[in-house]
């Protein structure tokens, strides 16, 4: 077998036995990876807040990512109250929200 197919294989066999580490891995340690990876590429994410009406209540810049919580029924179905999202920003204080929000890889106050 040649050199080149025997390195595609071992390369396509290497991402395989990843996808299926990562699909045997629980939600949280799925998301820990990610983080992890996003930290490691340092992608900034900005978050911003909006009332129920529509205007914005807060504008920053997040360290990490947000989180997004929510209370289950002991059955696992559907989302009960309490549903939240949380992040710290830059200077690592915590926030938390149950208001609209949308986040974003640029900081939507800056004209391109």
């Amino acid at each position: 077998m040649p050199v080149r197919v025997r390195r595609s294989l071992l390369v396509l066999l290497s991402l395989a036995l990843l996808i299926g580490a990562m699909a045997a891995c629980r939600n949280e340690t799925q998301n820990i990876i990610r983080r992890s990876i996003q930290d490691f590429t340092n992608v900034r994410m900005y978050i911003t807040v909006y009332s129920f009406d529509g205007n914005v209540l807060f504008e920053g810049l997040v360290d990490g990512k947000p989180t997004r919580s929510s209370a289950r029924s002991d059955d696992g179905s559907a989302p009960q109250s309490g549903s939240y999202v949380f992040w710290y920003d830059e200077r690592g204080r915590y926030h938390q929200t149950s208001l609209p929000y949308l986040v974003t890889t640029y900081d939507r106050g800056v004209q391109p």
